[in-house]
Formats: C-alpha cells, sequence, structure tokens
C-alpha cells in the first residue's frame, strides 16, 4: 500500500511539474505574442504615417495640376484678348524648381521614392504646360496668317 502510495505521489509529481511546464511555455508564447503585436501595431502606425504623408503630397499635386491649368487657361484668355502681351511676355525667366531639403526623408526609402515620383510628375506637369504654351504660340501664328489672308482676298473683292 506505501508502495502504491508512493507511485500515486510520484506519478502526481510528475504531473504536477509536466503542468508547470506548459503553463510556463505558455506564458513565454503569450509574452511573445503580444511582443509581434506591439509591432504590429507599430508597423500599423508607421503605415497610416506614410498613408497621410502620401494623401498630403497628392493633394499638392492637385493643387499644383489646378493652379498650373488655370495659368494656362488665364494665358489662352489673355492671348486671345491681347496678343501683344503674350508675345512680350515670353522672355520672363521661367521659376527655378523647387530645391527643398529632403533631410526628413532620408530614413524612409519608400517617402523617397513617392516624392521622386511626385516630383517626376510635376515635371511632366511642366513639360506639358510648356507644350501647350508652344502649341498656343503656333495657333496665334497660323491665325495671324490666315488673317492676312483673309485681308489679301478683301482688298482683292
Amino acid at each position: 500500500m506505501l508502495q502504491q502510495e508512493l507511485l500515486s505521489r510520484t506519478s502526481l509529481e510528475t504531473q504536477k511539474l509536466d503542468l508547470m511546464t506548459e503553463v510556463s511555455e505558455l506564458k513565454l508564447k503569450l509574452v511573445g505574442m503580444e511582443k509581434e503585436q506591439k509591432e504590429q501595431e507599430e508597423k500599423q502606425r508607421k503605415a497610416e504615417s506614410v498613408l497621410n504623408v502620401i494623401s498630403e503630397l497628392q493633394e499638392q499635386m492637385c493643387r499644383l495640376q489646378l493652379d498650373i491649368h488655370r495659368q494656362i487657361q488665364e494665358r489662352l484668355l489673355l492671348a486671345r484678348d491681347h496678343p501683344e502681351e503674350l508675345v512680350a511676355g515670353d522672355h520672363e525667366a521661367k521659376p527655378q524648381p523647387c530645391s527643398q531639403d529632403c533631410a526628413p526623408w532620408e530614413g524612409s526609402p519608400e517617402l523617397l521614392q513617392e516624392l521622386k515620383h511626385l516630383k517626376i510628375k510635376v515635371e511632366e506637369l511642366e513639360n506639358e504646360r510648356n507644350q501647350y504654351e508652344w502649341e498656343l504660340k503656333a495657333t496665334k501664328a497660323e491665325v495671324a496668317q490666315l488673317q492676312e489672308q483673309v485681308a489679301l482676298k478683301d482688298a482683292e473683292i
């Protein structure tokens, strides 16, 4: 009987140690999962921050596009109403591209890439604006030539 009691006690002690080991492993897993959750939350915050910056940059690009479009429309109206003023204004110095310090972006290659992409887009829009201006000049020259031809035909008639 004593031997049976001893075996039972040993068995219970073994079960107790097994359970304590399992509890320790579960606690370690829990700590690991909490750490992983904190890392995921930090990544989420960073991603939201990046998205906010990208959104702000996109809004700036939209404002720039609208401003460029507005300037083109103003020039078209000016050219239509006062073509001599536009020709005189063509010799003005063009604004230099913005050379802001990009130090705040150095830590994030994704943001730098997005910023470079947006700068390229601005340059493309500037080129498009320049092309519209060139087409406007060509159209004005063609209109002037056609007006001369009309005046000659009127004189003939």
